[in-house]
């Protein structure tokens, strides 16, 4: 889905989190502990996207309240990115600061995290803008690649990840008729640095983002890719096929995921799974609390060797404000679209539960 230009406003900017830092040291904030699935062993990790109302992002005590408030009902995971370019503005000079400052924090608050490098985003690449041109096989775009994912192995040294994803949604750029050509040179790149990843730090497992597989026309991308990866990373958003952001029925939830996971033998992480309550989707309040309960309920029944985690997205909905800088990063919207991505939160703009919420909360 639209993973993109969300990250940005969500991933709470360095002022943000230096400030919470400073309350976690000063009165600490622990996780939830690791609840044993139904076989034995730990439950996948759960997460939340703990954004607060817009109005309040820039309040450190407003995000601390979010993630406890989440930390309380279950949450012990969170998943963050960047776009490459935003992470190099200038060609050679990598800024790793951020990356280092977030992965420090969430390490305090007691949440692990999964860290996407959005080499391609969605429907774009989010490459520095002289390599906007440039051949995935090019000698000089592979030695920045190496050296960008260079800079997040140093993070993780100190601050694991759960895992790390070369890309976001791939499959919706490689699946368009104009870039598929483009693919056999990016799949040798994301080979190239699996293996770089794993010789340099054993254990962390290395993936790429795509969208979910039911009903996705351009799923070969995913599998392509997932027969080197050592974790099949996806978003998931039932839709119907071909349509303006139509919901599919909440009770398509279980077998889709249970499909997912059987779709291969590694483990699944899920980056993020989320239903809308608008109209415009096909949607209402009711049945987004439908199929948020029985997210809750699946997850419940999954163990940690088939499914890594699971990351719900979103607390609260977005303002006007920020929909229209997605809307203008995605290049328009229509009126799915909008519903869609203004829809998401378990909570609406201003911060008042949805039906949502109390499933999420007592399912």
């Amino acid at each position: 889905m639209t993973s993109a230009a969300r990250h940005s406003h969500r991933g709470a900017p360095v002022a943000v989190l230096g400030a919470l830092c400073g309350l976690l040291l000063a009165g600490g904030c622990g996780g939830t502990g690791h609840p044993s699935a139904p076989g034995g062993g730990p439950l996948p990790f759960l997460g939340l996207v703990p954004n607060p109302t817009d109005a309040s992002f820039a309040n450190p005590d407003s995000n601390l309240a979010a993630i406890q408030l989440l930390q309380s009902t279950g949450v012990d995971f969170t998943q963050s990115g960047d776009l490459w370019s935003s992470l190099e503005p200038t060609p050679g000079a990598i800024d790793g600061a951020r990356v280092r400052f977030q992965a420090r924090v969430f390490a305090t608050l007691g949440l692990a995290q999964y860290y996407n490098l959005r080499i391609v985003d969605t429907n774009q690449r989010g490459v520095p803008a002289d390599l906007a041109a440039t051949a995935w096989d090019a000698p000089e775009m592979l030695a920045r690649v190496d050296a960008m994912v260079d800079t997040l192995l140093a993070v993780a040294a100190n601050w694991p990840f759960v895992a790390l994803s070369l890309g976001n949604e791939v499959d919706g750029y490689f699946g368009q008729p104009a870039h598929q050509a483009e693919f056999p040179a990016y799949l040798a790149l994301v080979r190239r640095e699996i293996a770089r990843i794993h010789a340099a730090r054993p254990g962390l497992k290395v993936a790429c983002c795509t969208t979910s597989p039911p009903a996705n026309p351009a799923a070969w991308v995913g599998d392509s890719l997932n027969a080197s990866t050592d974790v099949r990373v996806y978003t998931y958003y039932p839709f119907v096929p071909a349509s303006d952001f139509q919901h599919r029925p909440p009770t398509v939830l279980d077998g889709d995921l249970d499909a997912i996971v059987e779709r291969g033998a590694t483990p699944v992480l899920l980056q993020e799974v989320g239903y809308s309550s608008s109209a415009a989707c096909g949607s209402s309040p009711a049945a987004q609390a439908e199929f948020v309960r029985r997210f809750r309920l699946w997850h419940a029944r999954q163990s940690r060797d088939r499914v890594l985690g699971a990351n719900y997205f979103l607390f609260t909905d977005w303002t006007s404000a920020t929909l229209n800088r997605l809307f203008a990063y995605y290049g328009g919207t229509s009126p799915g679209f909008a519903g869609y991505l203004g829809g998401l939160g378990l909570r609406d703009s201003l911060g008042r539960a949805k039906p949502s919420w109390e499933a999420w909360r007592a399912p």
